[in-house]
C-alpha cells in the first residue's frame, strides 16, 4: 500500500544542486566556462550602448580583482566568459559581483526588477579540451546565431587574455 499524501503536508521544495566542489571555483588558473542568461531571455543586449557599457564593467571588475578573461561574448540576452579564478576572488563571488554591479546599468537604460536569471551555467575544462578552441567557439557565438559572418566584426566579443 502507497503512501498518500497529507492534505495538510507542506510541499518541499527540491532544489538540483548545480555547484561543484566549492574550492573548484577558487583554483586560478583552472579554466571555466560560464554563461549567464537574462531572465525571461530578454534580448536587452541588442542595445549597443547598454552592451557597451556593461562591457566596460565587466572588463574594469574582472581588471580589478585580476580575474583573467580569456574569452567573453556577450549575446543579445545572455553572455559567456571563459575565465579562471585568481588569487583575490573565486568564480561564483566574481559572477555574483558583476550581476549586481550591472544592475545600476541596467537601471539606467529604464529597466527594473531581477535582470538576470538566479543562477549560472558553468563547466570547467577537462584535460582533453583546449583552452584555445573553447576560446574560439565562445567568439564565434555571434556567427552561429548569423549576427555576423566573421566574429572579428561584432564588437561585444574578445579577450582580455589572448592577442587575437
Amino acid at each position: 500500500m502507497g503512501l498518500v499524501p497529507n492534505s495538510s503536508m507542506k510541499k518541499l521544495k527540491y532544489h538540483k544542486k548545480i555547484r561543484l566542489d566549492q574550492r573548484m571555483y577558487h583554483v586560478p588558473g583552472l579554466p571555466c566556462s560560464v554563461t549567464i542568461c537574462i531572465k525571461g531571455r530578454k534580448c536587452i543586449f541588442e542595445d549597443k550602448s547598454l552592451s557597451s557599457d556593461f562591457l566596460d564593467l565587466l572588463g574594469n571588475h574582472a581588471k580589478r580583482v585580476d580575474i583573467p578573461l580569456y574569452a567573453y561574448c556577450i549575446m543579445p540576452d545572455h553572455i559567456h566568459l571563459l575565465m579562471s579564478a585568481s588569487p583575490k576572488k573565486g568564480i561564483v563571488e566574481f559572477v555574483r559581483e558583476v550581476k549586481s554591479l550591472s544592475t545600476r546599468i541596467f537601471w539606467k537604460y529604464g529597466y527594473t526588477g531581477k535582470i538576470w536569471q538566479a543562477s549560472f551555467y558553468d563547466h570547467f575544462l577537462r584535460e582533453d579540451e583546449d583552452l584555445q578552441t573553447v576560446t574560439g567557439y565562445i567568439l564565434n557565438n555571434p556567427v552561429r546565431r548569423g549576427i555576423v559572418k566573421k566574429w572579428e566584426d561584432y564588437g561585444f566579443c574578445g579577450s582580455w587574455v589572448f592577442d587575437l
